[in-house]
Parts: structure tokens; C-alpha cells; sequence
């Protein structure tokens, strides 16, 4: 689903448009003059389907951009890079520990399957090549396409957003809300039970973030479906196909 000239959805779960399997997050492709990137992996189970979209829009993404270690956000992250090759696979360094062993108690898999979120026969496989990205650090995809890592501890350790300045627009990928939610352990990641609120892209902090935490209560909240980062331009997308 394209929502910019340079950012398509090509992955969203339960909460989003069903793109892709029940448990992912959003999966966005930013791309650029020179180069693109995936922002988040979803869970893994879809990675074949988040490959055929990428390949469908002509991509060859270099980089993937975990935003946090969560298993929703990066339990795809070792698939995608198996399917993509020399995909450098990159994540705030307080989080690459986790995301490299498969640490299901470091990135709170175990109270998302204890609370029933998670089934019991997911595991999340390990990404041993996963790389530290520093906070402040900028990836220039070409053409005036620029992402800057921005470390937003909160959510969970080694959380970062990533901001995007292209012509035209700017927008915000948060992955998820960078605070401290009921229930959730934020030294060694937290996982909340319950609900998931998914990701938007949005013009310009702090009117909007691109969200993929969780609620602090059970069932489905209620939420707005994405939006296009360049929502000025009317670019919304009105419907789900």
C-alpha cells in the first residue's frame, strides 16, 4: 500500500489492514533516489509475503530498521535477512544483545505468551548479525530522503524512532509509544499483555507518531487506521485495498 512517493506499507497485522500475518506490526519501505530500507520486520511468519511486496515495488532494500526488540517488531528480522541478501540489519544497541540470541525472556516473549498474546508454539529466531545504530545517526537514501536514528528509551531499553525528511514531508516512526505502559518491564524490554495499537506514519512531531505498542488493558482498542506521512497532501488512505 503506497502512502507516499516514498513510503509504502508492506506489512500490517490484526490491528492495521491484514496485510500480512495476525501478529505483525506495521512494515514500512522508505525509499530514495540512491537506496531504500524497511523500517520494523513484523513477527516472522510473513516474511515471504513482505519479500513479494518489496519485490513488487522494484526495491532492493539495504537496511532493515528495527525500532525496538519486541517480538512483534523484530521476531522477522532473521527471515527477512535469509530472503534478502546483504541486508544489514540494524537496531538501537541496548536491544542488539536480545535480538541476536533469540532471548525470549530479554525481549519479554515470556509474559506475551504467559498472557495468552503470543501462541505458545512462536519462538523468535535469533539475528546474530544484527548491528547497533547510534542515536543521531543519519542514512541517506538519495534524493533528499533522509532517516535519523532518535534514541526514545521509554517503551523499551534500546527504543529508537526514526525520523524521515523528504521533499515535501517529514514523518515519524516510532514503532511504538516511547513510555512506560502498566505491566510492561522496560530494563530488558517490556511486553505488555493485551491489545496492540499499530503503526501510523504522521507529518511532524508531536502531532502524530507511527505507533505499534501495547495497551495496557486486554481485548482490541480502538484506533485510526495508518495514515500517509505526507497527510497534508491528502494522501490518506481511505479504505483497505
Amino acid at each position: 500500500m503506497r502512502l507516499t512517493d516514498h513510503v509504502t506499507l508492506v506489512a500490517g497485522g490484526a490491528y492495521g489492514f491484514d496485510l500480512s500475518d495476525p501478529l505483525d506490526c506495521h512494515v514500512y519501505l522508505v525509499r530514495g533516489a540512491r537506496h531504500s530500507v524497511l523500517v520494523d520486520a513484523g513477527a516472522g511468519r510473513s516474511a515471504e509475503s513482505i519479500v513479494r511486496a518489496v519485490r513488487a515495488t522494484g526495491a532492493d532494500p539495504g537496511r532493515l530498521l528495527l525500532t525496538h526488540g519486541h517480538a512483534d517488531h523484530a521476531g522477522g528480522a532473521a527471515a527477512l535477512a535469509e530472503r534478502l541478501p546483504g541486508l544489514r540489519v540494524l537496531a538501537g544497541a541496548e536491544a542488539t544483545g536480545w535480538i541476536a540470541a533469540g532471548d525470549e525472556a530479554g525481549v519479554s516473549l515470556d509474559r506475551g505468551k504467559a498472557s495468552g498474546y503470543y501462541p505458545a508454539d512462536y519462538s523468535f529466531a535469533p539475528c546474530p548479525q544484527v548491528e547497533a545504530l547510534a542515536d543521531g545517526e543519519e542514512i541517506d537514501l538519495g534524493g533528499g530522503v533522509v532517516l535519523r536514528a532518535v534514541a526514545t528509551p521509554g517503551h523499551a531499553d534500546g527504543h529508537l524512532c526514526f525520523h524521515l525528511r523528504a521533499p515535501g514531508h517529514r514523518a515519524l516512526f516510532s514503532g511504538a509509544e516511547p513510555a512506560r505502559l502498566p505491566g510492561s518491564r522496560v530494563r530488558g524490554q517490556s511486553e505488555q499483555a493485551g491489545g496492540a495499537r499499530r503503526g501510523r506514519a504522521v507529518p511532524r512531531p508531536p502531532r502524530g507518531l507511527a505507533r505499534a505498542g501495547r495497551a495496557p488493558s486486554g481485548g482490541r482498542p480502538r484506533h485510526p487506521r495508518p495514515r500517509a506521512a505526507a497527510e497534508e497532501h491528502d494522501m490518506t488512505p481511505r479504505d483497505s485495498a
